[in-house]
């Protein structure tokens, strides 16, 4: 019976755990953003396309901008693990950047980052595509 008892009660715990873990609106909100010091949202929904000049890349802007948002930053690897290295930057407001230096026959990572002043936030998800060759 104690035994019994004992696998209820850690069936609840975990369970009051999976629960506040799949509820995000259980947890506490985050610092804003605008504060000194405070976190800057990550843009999302990366997506790359391919056009006449190289790959298209758009996303969502980050929560805090307009705000504390001063710019995106680009960056770009050959292998999904990296390294990336910066392939370009836009200002506050742009939500896309054409990379027209991507090789043909080459696959490319890409991921996007706020700036902030000196502050950056967490990278986009990857985004990835190979540039055709030619006929």
């Amino acid at each position: 019976m104690r035994h019994l008892m004992s696998i209820l009660l850690v069936t609840i715990v975990i369970s009051g755990f999976c629960f506040a873990a799949e509820h995000p609106e259980q947890r506490k909100d985050p610092v804003v953003a605008d504060e000194p010091g405070s976190a800057i949202g990550a843009p999302t929904a990366l997506r790359l396309r391919i056009v006449p000049d190289g790959f298209q890349l758009d996303w969502t802007l980050s929560p805090q901008d307009p705000g504390a948002v001063t710019g995106y930053e680009v960056v770009r690897a050959s292998v999904f693990s990296g390294p990336y290295e910066t392939v370009g930057n836009v200002g506050t407001g742009i939500s896309s950047f054409i990379d027209r230096t991507a090789k043909p026959e080459a696959i490319y990572f890409y991921k996007v980052r706020a700036l902030a002043g000196s502050r950056y936030s967490p990278f986009s998800r990857e985004a990835a595509g190979e540039m055709p060759g030619t006929p």
